[in-house]
């Protein structure tokens, strides 16, 4: 028994003096931990207790735990421009002189001019409709897609090259009527997509409004070879590209690039800030 309690003995006075010898650095290590009941983020910095430390220092630790280098940048993701103001201004281009010439603006009912501006505009949009593809834009992408697939036909209907004047020449009535179903079919489409544009902005709303009536006053015009039902279709095609030259403003225009952004007005029900 009395080995035991002598045993026992000895092993108190070695624990003691184990606390003894590292009590100093245990102590010395609390003074080192910061007081994490205080923490704030100021600026670059993030206050832990009484001690301040960089962002960058936790970035780079997390970095280097994920096991890259810890000053390693990474690599920025490339993004894509919004396509929408591309097709746009084509578009509102092309309505704006398209509708001139059907209001008979100065007299002006010869389109021979404009016609190859229509090939290489309808191009446009249908390279921003495509564009439109990569941003995961339906919407756009149908639109202008379809759009400028209409630019490059109407510029080939009109071309004398393509001969398409020549093969009614024995009956212009009934070129009349084959290009009146032309434009009925444009009326069905353009009504689809206005009704689907109806939680978007006012600008796209009323473009697709006035295109649609452009669309069905040159439709009858052509079936009616009445003249003022073709010149009030071109006056509602003014219209449309004035709706569409406002949206276009106001796609790139912000308080960055211009003293006068305009503000895009939402549809009621709209989910577009």
């Amino acid at each position: 028994m009395s080995s035991i309690s002598s045993f026992q003995g000895s092993m108190r006075e070695t624990t003691q003096m184990q606390q003894a010898r590292t009590s100093p650095q245990d102590s010395s290590r609390d003074e080192k931990v910061p007081n994490c009941k205080h923490f704030e983020s100021v600026g670059d910095y993030i206050l832990i207790g009484d001690q301040a430390f960089k962002k960058s220092d936790f970035a780079n630790t997390f970095r280097e735990d994920s096991g890259r280098n810890m000053h390693e940048e990474q690599p920025r993701q490339p993004g894509f421009a919004n396509p929408l103001p591309l097709g746009l201004a084509s578009f509102s281009f092309m309505c704006l002189t398209l509708g001139l010439v059907n209001a008979r603006v100065r007299g002006v009912t010869n389109l021979y001019l404009l016609n190859a501006s229509f090939i290489f505009g309808g191009a446009v949009v249908l390279l921003s409709g495509l564009l439109s593809f990569c941003v995961g834009d339906t919407f756009c992408m149908t639109v202008f897609g379809s759009f400028g697939g209409f630019w490059i036909s109407w510029g080939c209907l009109n071309l004398e090259q393509f001969g398409v004047a020549k093969a009614y020449a024995d009956d212009p009535q009934a070129l009349q009527n084959v290009l009146g179903f032309y434009l009925a079919g444009w009326t069905v489409f353009n009504f689809l997509v206005m009704v689907c544009s109806m939680k978007s902005t006012w600008g796209i709303f009323l473009l697709l409004l006035f295109l649609d009536l452009t669309f069905l006053m040159l439709c009858i015009g052509s079936f009616t070879q009445s003249v003022n039902v073709s010149m009030a279709g071109g006056y509602f095609g003014i219209l449309s590209s004035c709706c569409g030259w406002y949206s276009l403003y106001c796609s790139i225009a912000n308080k960055d690039s211009s003293y006068v952004p305009l503000i895009a007005y939402p549809m009621p029900g709209s989910h577009i800030v």
